[in-house]
């Protein structure tokens, strides 16, 4: 079950905001005219946004939670490899884009980009499942209080595996539902989405599991961060 309450991202800069959406309505205003530009713009449009979602889910919490030389190099190695790929997708992706196809994906965007209320911060976000939620809530605050972080170390894993699963869906398979992919084009697509996916899983796994409780809490109050409740 999903909610409309119940959403999971992280912030982008003003700049990023406005950008995303001059593009997005310069796509939707477009008629008759040459998509390249327009694809071209859209793909560095989204190339940004991942770099502001890498910032959240990599850069971020390894300045709260500092890394070892050998493990940051080892983590910089894997997340230099999975940005590849997914700049790679990107790219193919928008490259053969018609109007109609370019237009509904501008539509897509928009309807993930969210101000914060209180804050009136920019955001990319998406819904997540009512029980993801609450279950996210619900570590975070075993955190907080147990000491022993075998109690829910596996549990705190799973659920940012599957908040990956979930973005996965998000940022990747709803898009490319929504446009007609050719056979080679989507099985290449998929294989790289599937490396990056298959090393944010490994790397969320390698980080966590060593970390001390204290580095735990840390990062929770930046994970909680990008929990949110429209």
């Amino acid at each position: 079950m999903t909610t409309d309450k119940a959403l999971w991202g992280f912030p982008i800069d003003d700049e990023l905001h406005t950008h995303a959406r001059e593009t997005a309505e310069r796509i939707r205003s477009a008629s008759g005219e040459g998509t390249r530009q327009l694809s071209e713009d859209a793909a560095r449009v989204v190339i940004k946004l991942t770099h502001h979602g890498l910032q959240s889910y990599y850069h971020r919490p390894t300045e709260i939670v500092p890394l070892t030389p050998g493990m940051k190099k080892t983590a910089d190695t894997g997340i230099k490899a999975i940005m590849g790929a997914i700049q790679m997708v990107i790219k193919q992706f928008f490259s053969k884009r018609s109007e109609e196809e370019l237009k509904e994906l501008s539509v897509y965007l928009e309807q993930m980009l969210w101000i914060h209320p209180e804050r009136a911060e920019p955001h990319l976000v998406f819904h997540v499942h009512e029980e993801l939620h609450g279950r996210a809530l619900d570590l975070i605050a075993q955190v907080r209080v147990e000491s022993d972080t075998s109690q829910y170390i596996d549990g705190v894993i799973d659920a940012l595996c599957e908040i990956v699963d979930l973005s996965i869906v998000n940022y990747y398979h709803e898009p490319t539902n929504r446009v007609s992919l050719g056979r080679i084009s989507k099985k290449t697509a998929d294989l790289g989405i599937n490396t990056a996916e298959k090393g944010i899983r490994k790397l969320i796994d390698k980080l966590l599991r060593d970390l001390r409780h204290k580095q735990l809490v840390e990062l929770s109050y930046h994970l909680e961060s990008l929990i949110h409740t429209k």
